[in-house]
């Protein structure tokens, strides 16, 4: 009988996000759950904010990068240090359960698993984008069972509590972007919300401030413009943040009309699964250019647009918006199209094997 769960993610807000939903599912079971996450500062501030009921562990290991680094030397010794302790922590942990959700930081736990102990418990993996990358791969293989959000038999795992069980109810913005205190105008107008995460934000703000003067004489826009990079601009009908939780975002997004954002897989789930028209700006410099795949799956099903990032997007931008507000396709498929969160069928299927 399962008693205790391990989950594993870090390094990208989209693989540990994810993981509360599985956690709430495991929980529900009557099953211990702990979280290792990379022991950076992103990681630390998405566990405060969203995991603080889970026994958590910040872990420190190195990385293996794909172009030439210096970096590179010494990260090796990192890993082979963070593989030995890693055995250490799983001995003492002693899960029946460990769940890969992505990142560098369950490099370590996967070697120290399978090849420096004999660890009893089952390894499973999930993996968010089309493509699947180098270390998601050697999980899979390693893995008593895999699931992935795409293929023949998707299960998507995403954050969506906001989605799924509550109504939106945004706090601590300015009005009008919450109902109270709005003035008819600014009800009428449509809403726009931008967001890049944390690597795709600047050319993000970038192409929407040239763009700014022109789109607020129709929209209402708010940007959540990334760690120090907010723009100067102030207009009544032009907002923005820094950074919000996962839960103001997913509340934002049901508030808005459109949505502007990058590829990543957790954000076009949780877009599309609120039956919202969007245009993905893909990130070109991640690997495998797994956003634009991840994106051009959704479009090739007339679920969202995608303007590519080159010298074009800033004036591409403004058509771009009002073809997607005229679309009348992609808002009928959005309706017809139920993605919903799949942590209840994980947990039943991992509870399943023997």
């Amino acid at each position: 009988m399962t008693k205790k769960v391990l989950l594993i993610g870090g390094g990208t807000g989209g693989h540990i996000f994810p993981l509360r939903n599985l956690a709430d599912e495991f929980k529900k079971q009557n099953i211990d759950v702990e979280l290792v996450v990379a022991d950076q500062k992103l990681d630390k501030k998405i566990v405060q904010e969203n995991f603080s009921d889970i026994n958590t562990h910040f872990f420190q290991t190195g990385k293996i990068r794909r172009y030439f680094s210096l970096h590179n030397f010494v990260d090796i010794f990192r890993i082979v240090a963070a593989c030995w302790k890693a055995r250490r922590w799983l001995r003492k942990i002693n899960p029946d359960i460990i769940f890969f959700k992505g990142g560098f930081v369950g490099f370590p736990f996967l070697v120290a698993a399978k090849l420096l102990m004999r660890l009893p418990g089952k390894i499973i993996a999930h993996e968010s984008d089309i493509s699947a990358g180098m270390l998601t791969k050697l999980a899979k293989r390693w893995a008593d069972l895999s699931f992935s959000n795409f293929g023949e038999h998707p299960l998507p795992l995403f954050y969506s509590p906001q989605i799924e069980h509550q109504k939106p109810k945004v706090e601590n913005f300015p009005t009008p972007l919450s109902t109270k205190g709005a003035t008819r105008q600014s009800q009428s107008r449509k809403k726009i919300l931008v967001f890049g995460g944390s690597q795709g934000a600047q050319f993000l703000n970038d192409v929407l401030r040239e763009n700014l003067p022109s789109l607020l004489q129709t929209y209402e826009i708010t940007l959540i413009a990334g760690h120090k990079k907010q723009i100067d601009f102030h207009h009544r009908y032009f907002h923005q943040k820094e950074f919000v939780s996962a839960n103001d975002i997913a509340q934002l997004i049901l508030v808005s009309d459109l949505i502007i954002a990058r590829g990543g897989a957790n954000s076009l789930f949780e877009i599309i699964a609120a039956q919202r028209p969007s245009i993905i700006i893909p990130l070109p410099s991640v690997a495998r250019n797994h956003q634009y795949h991840n994106a051009k799956y959704f479009s090739d099903r007339n679920l969202c647009h995608i303007l590519e990032q080159n010298s074009q997007t800033k004036s591409l931008l403004p058509k771009a918006i009002q073809e997607a507000f005229h679309d009348e396709t992609m808002q009928k498929k959005l309706k017809e199209k139920n993605i919903h969160n799949a942590s209840k069928e994980i947990v039943q299927n991992i509870l399943q094997i023997r």
